[in-house]
């Protein structure tokens, strides 16, 4: 263990089992997208719920997680209109963005394989995180909590979502591609 300025013990050693609870105050999805090929779009959704259920056998562990679509910006008010619009995630009939979890494995990197279901605009895709705990620390009050950093790729077309941007260009490749790279950065509580 290491310790930290003034903030508490930090461990790289495994979470305890039990139940832990998404800290959404401190938590975030990233996504990114490539625009004209030549620049990248990114959005941040804010504030995701759930709960992980870590076991003493970490590989029967588990995640049930969603997020808010009204949390979702890209930083300009008429992007994120037409994001959030019928013509994309369509906030007003597909409020949340939900993950449940199927299968933990370990990979030859010490990382991990989280696989799971996602459902976005009312469509179940499988999909694979590539998820990397970030330590356990007791924080200040006491409380210990834990960092989880996660990455995947998914194509917008999976969940029905690819008719805005995707516009072929006469260069090649496409306003806005069928890829999109989410990223999420997790803390969560023990309960």
């Amino acid at each position: 263990m290491t310790e930290t300025a003034s903030t508490g013990t930090v461990s790289a050693a495994e979470p305890e089992p039990g139940s832990w609870t998404i800290d959404s105050m401190h938590s975030f999805v990233t996504f990114t997208v490539e625009h004209f090929t030549v620049a990248l779009a990114r959005g941040l959704a804010s504030g995701p719920t759930g709960t992980i259920q870590i076991t003493p056998d970490v590989a029967s562990s588990s995640v049930r997680a969603a997020i808010d679509v009204a949390t979702i910006t890209t930083g300009n008010a008429m992007r994120d209109e037409k994001v959030l619009g019928p013509d994309v995630l369509d906030s007003a009939s597909y409020p949340t963005i939900d993950f449940s979890s199927r299968a933990l494995t370990q990979t030859s990197s010490g990382q991990y394989a989280l696989e799971g279901d996602l459902t976005i605009h009312g469509v179940t895709r499988p999909v694979t995180l590539d998820l990397a705990p970030r330590g356990v620390i007791t924080d200040t009050w006491g409380k210990t909590r834990l960092g989880l950093s996660a990455s995947t790729e998914i194509k917008r077309s999976d969940f029905g979502v690819l008719k805005f941007g995707h516009v072929p260009l006469a260069a090649g490749g496409f306003m806005v591609p069928d890829s999109v790279r989410i990223v999420l950065d997790i803390e969560a509580t023990r309960d």
